[in-house]
């Protein structure tokens, strides 16, 4: 599979270090200006970085959205305008319901509900907090974690939906939309409440430590300079029932759930979208 080059390596660093200092990425133009490449050269890099699921860029269908998940954006929230870093994966480039906090600072924002189950590798030795919201019953949620490992969440009943299959990530060419439908619910029974009302969305329900093992197999090393999505093939054939990849009969996992396969659709739109499999595909 191929491998990033240095320059977007170097901008995927720049990028993150950004983050975690200020709360938001940074812009092409401050891209070009620290790396010493033109404009070009930094938007060919952050398409081979949304490619390979480490950023998202701001898009027409997104540009002047005023609701995030659901929930209506803070008043003061400055979108990113297009070509810009609208996910820097797996925080937001903008405000947002998902707040985070790192020992009771708060300045960052979580990309979406699956994503704020294990962020906490980006603070390392710190306890960090993602407060958000019932997407039916508004009350507050939390998930607690440290180092990577989510170490406790609020209310116990907690879930994570997801609610765009695998196959269908890069429909229209459009790498925001997969956490479009996302949403964190206090309770099993609050999301069937909520469907009722949005028959038109379909998609998995997990459990929160499901969700943090999901996250932390695919995106182990995040933080790391040469970093790429991985698939550690006997692992995951070991461990998929563990991170809420089955399907269930009478509360039994049985089998993997189709949910989550890329299908050739997906595989069509990277092509059609010139998007290379930028993923390190390994043994254990």
């Amino acid at each position: 599979m191929p491998d990033f080059s240095d320059i977007t390596k170097r901008i995927k660093k720049l990028t993150y270090d950004t983050v975690i200092e200020t709360g938001f990425a940074p812009k092409v133009d401050q891209i070009a200006d620290e790396i010493k490449i033109s404009k070009d050269e930094v938007k060919s890099s952050l398409h081979d970085l949304e490619g390979g699921i480490i950023v998202a860029l701001q898009n027409k269908a997104h540009e002047n959205i005023d609701t995030f998940m659901g929930e209506e954006l803070p008043g003061d929230t400055v979108l990113p305008q297009i070509g810009e870093i609208f996910y820097a994966r797996p925080f937001s480039n903008f405000k947002n319901h998902q707040r985070v906090y790192v020992n009771d600072q708060q300045k960052w924002y979580a990309e979406c509900s699956l994503e704020a189950t294990s962020l906490s590798n980006f603070f390392p030795g710190k306890e960090v907090i993602v407060r958000s919201v019932c997407a039916h019953t508004k009350e507050p949620v939390e998930l607690i974690q440290k180092d990577g490992i989510l170490l406790d969440y609020k209310p116990k009943a907690l879930m994570i939906f997801v609610g765009l299959p695998l196959r269908k990530w890069l429909s229209d060419g459009d790498l925001i939309a997969p956490c479009d439908n996302n949403r964190i619910f206090a309770s099993t029974d609050a999301y069937y409440e909520w469907i009722k009302c949005h028959r038109d969305i379909r998609g998995c329900l997990i459990h929160p430590i499901e969700a943090n093992r999901m996250i932390r197999m695919i995106a182990y090393g995040r933080t790391r300079f040469d970093y790429r999505l991985r698939l550690p093939l006997l692992r995951f054939i070991v461990q998929y029932p563990t991170m809420g990849l089955t399907k269930t009969f009478l509360g039994i996992p049985l089998f993997f759930n189709t949910y989550w396969l890329p299908g050739l659709s997906l595989i069509k739109n990277m092509m059609k979208y010139k998007y290379r499999p930028f993923i390190e595909i390994r043994l254990l």
